[in-house]
């Protein structure tokens, strides 16, 4: 059984710009209207568990698209004042299934 670790940076942008490029031209600009530069929010799945951070990669409002390492996909959340997200989720989705799931894309 392998033993989970934290995605190193240069791992996560390696994984980001091979889904980016993926991307279908609407949700590529879509995802351009709303990108913002990555930046850690604090995630907490559990009492047990405790604090966990993910990289946010996309914002509007106070709804943020994110990369869960633990998960290992791209999730969609809400944010508080704080900069935690208040409803974790548990989706593996690919950078473009999250935009359309987000933007109710077809």
């Amino acid at each position: 059984m392998n033993k989970w670790r934290p995605i190193t940076t240069q791992e996560f942008w390696e994984l980001f710009e091979k889904q980016y490029e993926e991307l279908d031209k609407t949700s590529r600009e879509i995802f351009e209207n709303y990108r913002v530069p990555f930046w850690r929010a604090t995630i907490r799945r559990s009492m047990s568990a405790g604090d966990e951070s993910v990289i946010v990669v996309s914002q509007l409002k106070d709804g943020v698209l994110y990369f869960d390492d633990v998960e290992y996909g791209f999730n969609i959340g809400v944010i508080d004042e704080t900069g935690r997200i208040t409803n974790p989720g548990g989706s593996q989705y690919t950078l473009q299934e999250a935009i359309s799931t987000w933007f109710s894309i077809s």
